[in-house]
């Protein structure tokens, strides 16, 4: 007695299947073409443009006979420029701290308050259109005569002392990425399910019991993801210690970096200084992405 087959014979898969996975396939690198080429011309070539510049003493990257190649332009970074570097994280770290002590209620008050927070949301965007709108109504505001001058003459304080100084840099700048910072943390506490702090008054918890316990480790993620992003856009700040700063606020690397390389054409230094920028901002970013994607699952 012979026994019948245990399988059944596989199909032999369409003539057509495979033309048609390649033509996707094609498709799809044909799509993503265009966007590579750009990132290439114009993302990746400039960043090895300027890093190997960065190793060129002076203008000579650009002089006829050709570059000369130096390693002085990263020894007067360690040796002249690190104070600038301390003020640019100085007035960053400041401007963190700020967005975090109004960001983190600001955020969950819009979130669990606010009745029409898209409205709210499309407010907070005016600020990301530039800090240099922010740096100029600032000034304007501050100046002799301007609309905050009574108030300074009740307390008999000068428009000076507020203008050319640490605190209106930093409220300025905090005032440009505030909402990074509440749409991070928004985003990880409309993660996190309202019956929890209920179960928690219930239970006779108290609301800063309720914050610590409870809000502050589950929105973890996004407080730091939006002090990291908040961080790392402080740290090319231009406009707001030029028009708001004393001489000290003034030393930020990226104005220092305007300086040496548009008014005294040295290259060298200059895409230095912007090469020590880019570092710190990627390692920042980098870590910003990272906690965001905790942000969004938690």
């Amino acid at each position: 007695m012979t026994g019948q087959p245990l399988s059944l014979p596989i199909p032999g898969v369409a003539p057509g299947t495979a033309r048609r996975e390649r033509r996707r396939a094609l498709t799809g690198l044909a799509m993503l073409l265009p966007a590579i080429v750009v990132s290439l011309l114009f993302l990746y070539y400039p960043l090895v443009f300027i890093v190997q510049m960065s190793f060129t003493l002076a203008n000579t990257f650009l002089s006829p006979a050709g570059p000369t190649a130096t390693l002085e332009n990263y020894g007067a970074m360690l040796n002249r420029y690190l104070p600038n570097l301390g003020v640019t994280i100085q007035l960053a770290g400041l401007a963190t701290l700020v967005d975090l002590v109004f960001g983190i209620p600001f955020a969950y008050i819009l979130v669990r308050k606010v009745r029409y927070r898209d409205i709210v949301r499309a407010f907070m965007v005016f600020p990301m259109f530039g800090a240099l709108y922010i740096a100029f109504g600032m000034r304007f505001i501050l100046l002799p005569g301007g609309p905050a001058t009574p108030l300074f003459e009740l307390f008999n304080i000068p428009n000076t002392a507020v203008l050319y100084s640490l605190p209106s840099v930093v409220f300025a700048m905090s005032i440009f990425t505030f909402p990074f910072m509440v749409m991070n943390v928004g985003t990880a506490l409309s993660n996190v399910d309202p019956t929890l702090e209920e179960a928690a008054a219930c239970l006779g918890a108290r609301p800063w019991q309720t914050f610590v316990r409870i809000l502050l480790p589950l929105t973890r993620a996004g407080i730091v993801a939006g002090a990291l992003m908040v961080f790392g856009w402080s740290l090319g700040t231009f406009a707001e210690p030029l028009l708001l700063g004393s001489v000290n606020e003034q030393k930020t690397l990226a104005w220092t970096l305007y300086l040496k390389g548009v008014v005294q054409t040295d290259y060298g230094l200059a895409t230095t200084m912007g090469v020590v920028l880019l570092a710190f901002a990627f390692v920042v970013t980098y870590f910003s992405l990272r906690y965001s994607r905790g942000a969004l699952i938690e």
